[in-house]
């Protein structure tokens, strides 16, 4: 079977259907779990219910963000396996990211890619993201308490090692976008730009509702700005 069969599969839409509605079950059985718990504790239902409303509200904005990358995944992957991952687990970035390594590895692009480079490129999306978890599992624990630990000797120290794993991860993510030059590092600038002008302009209208569309207004321009800039260079 070829890359787009294989993407776009009756099968692969099965089992994407399947696996996300686990996922709404375990919600739907958490939510009951939790609203009954807070019951018990002599939580009013009203306050219980105005959570759960104020919660769905605040999490369609970042749904949006969630949308406009599928749009882009479902580009490279195709749209189940696309919608599973960004459903389930994973972000765009890493996504496009194991993907595109995937793709160099076999010496091929979206063009020329064949079922067996479907499937890598899958694998390699779904194994660092499963690993991660297993890791989790088992050492999460002590490296928060080690984190928390080093914070209550020195508040400084605990603030450095905070800072140093976010620069390090966005290094991982961005150096290597930055250094391919060209439509890559203009569609990044473009998205910086415009994510500044946002804040800036928030900050000024003092509108922080906002700052909570960044993301989405960033990757929207960014996308299109990519195809202005491919046509351009």
């Amino acid at each position: 079977m070829s890359f787009k069969e294989i993407a776009n599969s009756s099968l692969l839409w099965t089992i994407t259907a399947i696996g996300i509605a686990i996922v709404v079950v375990m919600i739907l059985f958490y939510l009951r779990l939790c609203y009954k718990k807070a019951l018990e504790m002599g939580v009013e239902k009203q306050t219980i219910k105005a959570v759960i409303k104020s919660s769905v509200t605040f999490s369609i904005v970042p749904s949006i963000a969630v949308v406009a990358g599928l749009v882009t995944l479902a580009v490279v992957i195709g749209l189940p396996y696309g919608w599973f991952r960004l459903s389930v687990i994973g972000s765009v970035s890493y996504e496009l990211m194991s993907a595109n390594m995937a793709l160099n590895a076999l010496k091929l692009d979206l063009a020329t890619a064949d079922g067996y480079a479907f499937s890598l490129m899958a694998w390699s999306m779904c194994l660092g993201m499963t690993l991660s978890i297993i890791f989790n599992l088992f050492f999460n624990k002590k490296i928060h308490m080690g984190t928390l630990k080093l914070g209550k000797g020195d508040k400084k120290w605990g603030a450095v090692s905070q800072n140093t794993f976010m620069l390090a991860l966005m290094c991982a993510l961005l150096v290597p976008m930055i250094f391919a030059g060209g439509v890559n590092l203009l569609t990044f600038v473009t998205s910086a730009v415009v994510a500044v002008l946002i804040s800036l302009l928030a900050k000024k209208l003092n509108a922080k509702w906002l700052n909570d569309f960044v993301l989405v207004f960033s990757m929207i321009v960014a996308m299109a700005s990519s195809v202005l800039w491919d046509k351009l260079l």
